[in-house]
């Protein structure tokens, strides 16, 4: 039986891997529709519409006339059970977030646990969805031809397109591809993503104002190229459109959550010794850190709100909204580093975990941010004039592996020195791949990745870049950093605002008692 938008609608599904008539497509928070929205799907959404939206909301069926053959398609194209399974089509890009709008919320009700968007695809994420596994596909099948050529289907058309003058809606569509307008949403063969009419049948509208992508029944070949793009505006018989689903807001059970607590054991596993005196965090300190923190202050109103803290994340790169409504509290990031974060927050916090540590040990401590020669030290691991905290002079391990979550993908040139909020939305929306980057995660990490140094310190390289003790920069480089500003002596601007990039880590400096 065939998975529609009935099914999906009605469906209680316990996880997004299986959305019924949509493939994952980006990471772990981007689907697509598999079909091109039918028919059969948009008289559903017309049916739970008041009389006023839905009249609003109805396909412009006259424009069919501007067609040959177009007076019996007009009178049951949207109206006959035949076309059910159809792409709708004569509809405006409004028309089309109307629908988008509607399945959100519907989705959202039937699912409160988890929050999603519904919309319309990017020109880009429509493009990386039609190449599916293949980053250099020409057109959503793979081969150059428009014909299969292999197998008991070769020969046989892969799309719905026109082929050559008098090739119109007429006999020569129907023999050659099967369909002499459009054909179902499920013809064809789908691509390696599980997507069918990615190119052909109707051309899809995409986010960009004014763009249509993928070629129609009534465009030659060429036009089906998933590198071309059309410039049409408003409703017309060739166009349609397909969704994608973005998760925003991730599952949560909070009979998960791991409540944390401060103890002798925790606090003897959470240092490391670099000396008699002097102690360093083995770990960035993290979000459920710094939340136990905050639970405490709750007095103090200049703390941000964790919600507020997560507001700095949007816009910042293609799909933050997932870190924007999810970074500092949601148990996926709990063991990740504390971000969005302001000088003064982190010595506040210092001074709340050295009187937790004292409380618990009855031991004069100062646990501070380090300074610049103390974080040095710690980075080295023991080594001596070793670029890298892990010693050699590469970002690699003799396996390949990267040794640090940084950005690869950015060239020296282009790295941006200091926090310009405005330069760096630019560069991510132009580099940002998905959640599984060159070097592991294209955003933060846990605290706890890639490989301890000599002294068993984490991250102390890449991730978030780390504050020093009364200084306007960071050291050791961020998840942004080009691999240059993972060096040791590297240093990058900062000005003790809160931002995505910046996190700290502490060091405890015992105090020597007299006899």
């Amino acid at each position: 039986m065939r998975l529609t938008l009935v099914v999906f609608l009605f469906c209680c599904f316990s996880g997004f891997s299986q959305i019924p008539n949509c493939s994952l497509v980006r990471g772990d928070y981007l689907w697509m529709s598999q079909t091109e929205v039918s028919v059969r799907d948009y008289r559903l959404f017309l049916s739970k519409c008041t009389k006023k939206d839905s009249l609003k909301n109805l396909p412009n069926t006259n424009l069919w006339n501007n067609y040959p053959f177009g007076k019996p398609i007009k009178d049951y194209y949207f109206a006959h059970p035949a076309y059910l399974d159809y792409p709708v089509v004569n509809i405006t890009k409004n028309q089309a977030i109307s629908f988008c709008n509607w399945l959100t919320s519907v989705l959202n009700r039937a699912n409160p646990t988890r929050t999603v968007l519904v919309r319309l695809p990017t020109e880009k994420e429509w493009e990386s969805a039609a190449r599916g596994n293949n980053p250099y596909a020409i057109f959503p099948w793979g081969t150059e031809g428009m014909r299969v050529e292999s197998g008991k289907n070769q020969g046989k058309m892969q799309a719905n397109f026109i082929r050559g003058k008098g090739d119109y809606m007429g006999i020569a569509g129907s023999l050659n591809d099967g369909a002499a307008i459009t054909a179902p949403v499920r013809s064809y063969w789908p691509n390696d993503f599980g997507l069918y009419n990615m190119s052909g049948n109707v051309s899809e509208m995409v986010a960009e104002e004014g763009i249509v992508k993928g070629g129609s029944w009534n465009n030659r070949a060429d036009w089906l190229r998933i590198d071309k793009k059309q410039y049409k505006v408003g409703a017309s018989p060739e166009i349609g459109f397909r969704y994608v689903v973005e998760l925003v807001t991730l599952p949560f059970d909070p009979s998960k959550r791991k409540p944390l607590s401060l103890t002798k054991r925790f606090f003897t596993h959470y240092f490391s010794a670099l000396n008699d005196t002097l102690l360093m965090a083995k770990y960035e300190v993290t979000n459920t850190l710094f939340s136990l923190f905050q639970s405490e202050m709750q007095q103090e109103p200049m703390l941000y709100s964790e919600s507020c803290r997560d507001s700095l994340w949007y816009g910042l790169f293609p799909y933050s909204e997932k870190w924007a409504r999810n970074y500092s509290w949601h148990p996926q990031f709990s063991e990740h580093p504390v971000v969005n974060v302001s000088y003064w927050q982190a010595q506040q916090f210092c001074a709340w975990f050295e009187n937790q540590y004292e409380l618990i040990f009855h031991e004069k401590v100062s646990i501070r941010l380090p300074t610049e020669s103390e974080w040095v030290l710690g980075a080295r691991g023991g080594l001596s004039n070793s670029p890298y905290p892990w010693g050699g002079p590469y970002v690699r391990n003799i396996k390949g592996d990267f040794l640090a979550n940084h950005n690869p993908k950015m060239s020296e040139p282009e790295n941006v020195f200091g926090y310009d909020t405005l330069s760096l939305s630019n560069f991510f929306h132009s580099h940002f791949t998905d959640q599984h980057d060159f070097d592991g995660e294209a955003v933060l990490a846990p605290v706890d990745a890639y490989f301890p140094n000599g002294f068993e310190l984490f991250n102390v390289a890449g991730n978030a870049a780390e504050m020093i003790l009364d200084s306007h920069y960071t050291k050791g480089g961020s998840w942004k950093s080009n691999s240059c500003y993972l060096q040791i002596n590297s240093k990058e601007s900062w000005n003790h605002k809160p931002n995505p990039f910046t996190g700290f880590r502490v060091v405890l400096i015992k105090k020597h008692t007299g006899n």
